[in-house]
């Protein structure tokens, strides 16, 4: 695509918020997102390493159109926004933020983008068994996205310290009271067959990591959906692993390119153009490999 445009007084200014950014995927997407829509706007990195009251009054100032928020400024994010939308209030933290009317409105589509993953790729979550390895960020997200619009039977919950694992699962049952019977953090005696989804949200097997597997072999099986929001490398060790069982894979890639796209439809009100982003973001990311 011919990325060359001419900035003008009148462009209005996106980005994206957080320390580092310079290795962030989201200009890609964006830009040629605008371009695609004849949108006046251009899409830059804000590399922040202490934001404050200083940082909001400078959005609201400046006359910043809307920021995406990444790591690890997405618990400022809530925090400073005066309006947010019930899946930030959830989380505590929000990866996208519009001032509207000098207030700044906070919003979170990294769940609602893992969710659009799972079923672009053909995956029905009403009811399903799902199994969630994790207990940071994006695992809330994921987690409280799916218990607000999943509706799935029982919800999982894995990770290494079961302490951890023993807070997240309280802090999901207290947001979400009608499904709290269905969240239970999961028990190595149980089977396989009580799986129907697994999703990944821990680092492991990420570029740096690859010989980790986030979970036992033995939980894998030619059943399942086996989704794994890591995207460096495409083909994580478990995505591997699944696919030689004969399991449906869903790459994680998938996950950044529809958390974008809804940004993209909350930053500017027209459809997104996510055939044509998921295209630059996949020479993107070949040419970081």
């Amino acid at each position: 695509m011919d990325m060359h445009r001419v900035i003008k007084g009148d462009t209005a200014v996106f980005g994206i918020l957080g320390h580092p950014v310079s290795h962030s995927l989201s200009p890609v997407m964006h830009n040629a997102a605008f371009i695609e829509r004849k949108i006046n706007a251009i899409y830059v990195p804000f590399d922040i390493q202490k934001p404050g009251v200083w940082l909001k009054k400078s959005i609201l100032e400046m006359g910043i159109r809307g920021l995406s928020v990444t790591i690890p400024h997405k618990s400022w994010a809530a925090k400073a926004a005066d309006e947010k939308d019930k899946l930030s209030i959830l989380c505590g933290a929000a990866n996208t933020i519009i001032p509207i009317k000098n207030k700044l409105h906070a919003f979170n589509t990294d769940g609602p983008g893992a969710l659009q993953a799972l079923r672009h790729s053909g995956c029905i979550l009403k009811r399903k068994r799902i199994l969630l390895i994790g207990y940071g960020g994006s695992a809330a997200a994921v987690a409280h996205s799916l218990l607000l619009e999943g509706d799935p039977e029982t919800l999982f919950i894995s990770g290494r310290n079961k302490n951890k694992i023993k807070i997240f699962t309280q802090a999901l049952k207290a947001g979400h009271r009608k499904s709290s019977s269905g969240i239970l953090a999961w028990n190595s005696d149980m089977q396989t067959e009580k799986i129907d989804i697994i999703i990944n949200t821990t680092p492991l097997g990420m570029t740096g990591h690859e010989s980790a597997l986030p979970l036992p072999e033995s939980l894998v099986a030619g059943h399942q959906t086996v989704f794994d929001i890591v995207y460096t490398p495409m083909y994580t060790p478990l995505l591997k692993l699944a696919a030689s069982r004969g399991a449906k894979t869903v790459s994680g890639y998938l996950m950044l390119l529809f958390q974008a796209a809804l940004q993209f439809e909350k930053f500017t009100g027209a459809k997104a153009p996510v055939s044509l982003m998921e295209k630059e973001l996949l020479a993107e990311l070949r040419k970081r490999t």
